[in-house]
């Protein structure tokens, strides 16, 4: 249905939801009537009178915040600047010293068995967050990004001190790996996209030296996350998701800890709606979360 409502002269379509000729014009409405209360006013309200919310019933506002700024960047509406009441800063880069981080001057080594106990810690004040995007942009080959919509993030902990770091976010908007396997036609895509979670970014710090530790977090992340995911936004996930670069890494880690490849993607991209090839084939895996996940995926 959404394809056919696009081709319609006025729609569009941002953070995957269509927007119609209408709701484009009420939103011009809702920010002539809100420029000075700033974008985060007029996010909320467009959120509301559009009636865009999560599953859990909490307004959208974070993909709002984005789907604005990018009909702002296409010439279709025009917003308030960004400023300390709303709207998308630049990403701050931090140093060290401003996250009081100090990087050990030793290796970590220990050893995995049955019995060792590593600790999820949430990252959820905004010391843990700093340090959170500080590690990952020092130390992930593909940096920090702002993560739009649902995610979590966490600090894994052994003996109190940090070995890792992982990170969850919504699934992708779509794709022909993922889709085709389960079946999905765009209903059933709209219906259930949210209850897949994708696994944005996974680092195990460049010191840390412990055979199978990768496999023991992937291992405790199934069992950890989907309760978390609950907690925070009112239902359980059914299915992990996440790409892994074929010229840096063969996978071992997901394959160890069952994981089902599914197919190397085809080095292409996606800019808002468009799509570009940059080259850079990547390897698709999933996880069940439940033994039923395919079965409640392919209902609507």
């Amino acid at each position: 249905m959404y394809y056919i409502l696009y081709m319609e002269k006025g729609n569009h379509i941002f953070r995957g939801r269509l927007f119609t000729a209408e709701e484009i014009e009420q939103i011009k409405n809702i920010i002539k009537e809100n420029w000075a209360g700033g974008r985060n006013q007029i996010a909320k309200i467009v959120c509301e009178r559009i009636n865009w919310r999560q599953i859990n019933g909490r307004i959208k506002k974070v993909s709002c915040l984005e789907a604005l700024r990018r009909m702002q960047q296409r010439g279709i509406i025009e917003l308030p600047a960004s400023s300390a009441v709303g709207g998308y800063y630049e990403i701050k880069s931090f140093q060290a010293e401003d996250v009081h981080f100090r990087e050990p001057q030793l290796e970590f080594s220990s050893e995995i068995t049955t019995d060792t106990k590593i600790i999820f810690k949430l990252a959820k004040s905004g010391k843990d967050n700093n340090l959170w995007r500080y590690l990952i942009g020092r130390y992930h080959y593909l940096g920090y990004k702002r993560i739009v919509g649902r995610y979590l993030k966490y600090f894994i902990m052994l003996n109190n001190s940090i070995i890792a770091l992982i990170g969850f976010s919504d699934g992708i908007y779509h794709h022909h790996l993922r889709d085709s396997w389960i079946e999905w036609d765009r209903k059933l895509l709209d219906c259930n996209r949210h209850l897949i979670v994708n696994n944005c970014r996974f680092l195990i710090l460049p010191w840390v030296k412990i055979h199978n530790l990768g496999s023991k977090i992937l291992s405790e992340a199934a069992r950890v996350v989907p309760v978390d995911w609950q907690h925070r936004y009112g239902y359980k996930p059914l299915l992990f998701e996440t790409f892994v670069d074929r010229d840096r890494f063969r996978g071992t880690v997901y394959r160890a800890a069952n994981w089902v490849y599914l197919g190397a993607t085809k080095g292409k991209g996606r800019k808002g709606l468009h799509y570009y090839y940059h080259g850079n084939r990547k390897d698709y895996y999933i996880y069940f979360l439940t033994k039923n996940a395919l079965h409640k995926l392919k209902q609507s």
